[in-house]
């Protein structure tokens, strides 16, 4: 079934210094604490607004967006928006259509968020192109089109939005809306790589790796998982684990395996978990691996992931005595937390 809301729309970065009570100022009742250069800016924007400036309109509109999909700063950022949005000024229209995807200060209304991203998509708003490729790509307020979404992604790509480029390069790695293009794809995901875009570089260290690829290269899909993984990004945390833990382009190094799966492990991930539970076993402490194998069950999100952590955990059962496995059940529930569990388990073995 189609969702009516979308909050992986993002609404454009706000002003750094946000003023706390935005719409007491503008109704004339003295905000909480407000530096008098963002009370000034706050006035500018208003007198302007009601001049007719869509420009003001919209940088008043992102002064009073909050994180809060329901509050009253939200609903008056609309009303600022829809008459921006009247005169075709791109940024608004790109705006207004994101509150409506995300349902923030207004009714959800798919179709019409769409419409709006097409609108300042048409205008040549960067950001608008990508929301527009990505309704596209997933059928929100719209019928899917994939090909269609492709060229939207490359325009947005082309002016240096980074998501897009991202997603230009997967659906050429992928072909989607696309042949299978493997060359294009490394090009594409290495610019937003280049940009600091975690996912593109772990994608681009995927890329290296696949047997259909030419220019396969161990050693340049390390460099690009380990970029990710610097960066946080926990699915090439556990690739450069198995990297480490297998020798592959790099010196095998057992205890780098531990602590790169340790790190994507701390953020949830059930193939880091499951790693960890075979290195604690040949470490060897089977009990502690038991308890990272009942974490990855917990954690798993996929069925294929949870079938992988049950085989593990009647594995290690063969093995372990009724009290070694309790331990570990206790264990866990001494430790509803991941890093919790880990930093248990690592003074363990201190």
């Amino acid at each position: 079934m189609k969702r009516n809301t979308d909050l992986r729309f993002e609404l454009p970065k706000s002003r750094p210094a946000r003023p706390a009570g935005v719409l007491a100022l503008l109704q004339g009742r003295p905000g909480a604490a407000n530096p008098a250069a963002d009370a000034a800016t706050v006035a500018r924007w208003q007198r302007e607004a009601a001049e007719g400036s869509p420009q003001a309109q919209f940088e008043l509109a992102k002064l009073l967006t909050s994180g809060n999909p329901v509050s009253a700063d939200n609903r008056a950022a609309v009303k600022w928006l829809k008459k921006a949005a009247e005169k075709e000024h791109a940024e608004s229209q790109h705006m207004l259509g994101v509150l409506i995807a995300r349902a923030q200060g207004v009714r959800a209304d798919p179709a019409k968020a769409a419409a709006l991203f097409r609108a300042a998509a048409i205008m040549g708003n960067a950001d608008a192109q990508y929301d527009l490729g990505r309704a596209l790509d997933w059928g929100f307020g719209c019928e899917e089109n994939p090909k269609e979404a492709l060229t939207w992604f490359r325009l947005a790509g082309a002016q240096g939005h980074v998501g897009a480029q991202y997603a230009v390069g997967l659906a050429y790695a992928r072909g989607r809306g696309c042949e299978t293009n493997l060359v294009q794809a490394a090009s594409w995901l290495r610019k937003a790589a280049l940009s600091h875009h975690a996912a593109a570089a772990f994608e681009l260290g995927e890329l290296y790796l696949r047997p259909d690829n030419p220019s396969a290269d161990n050693a340049e899909s390390f460099r690009w998982m380990a970029e990710s993984a610097r960066a946080g990004y926990a699915p090439a945390q556990y690739a450069l684990a198995l990297f480490y833990w297998a020798g592959r382009a790099v010196e095998r190094s057992p205890a780098q395996a531990r602590a790169w799966a340790s790190r994507a492990a701390s953020q949830g991930s059930a193939p880091a978990l499951l790693l960890l539970s075979k290195l604690y076993e040949t470490d060897p402490d089977p009990c502690a691996a038991y308890a990272l194998a009942l974490r990855a069950r917990d954690a798993a999100q996929e069925p294929a992931q949870k079938e992988e952590a049950g085989l593990r955990l009647r594995e290690l059962s063969v093995t372990l005595t009724t009290s070694s496995i309790r331990a570990a059940e206790m264990l866990c529930a001494d430790c509803p937390g991941t890093p919790a569990l880990l930093e248990a388990l690592s003074r363990g073995r201190a």
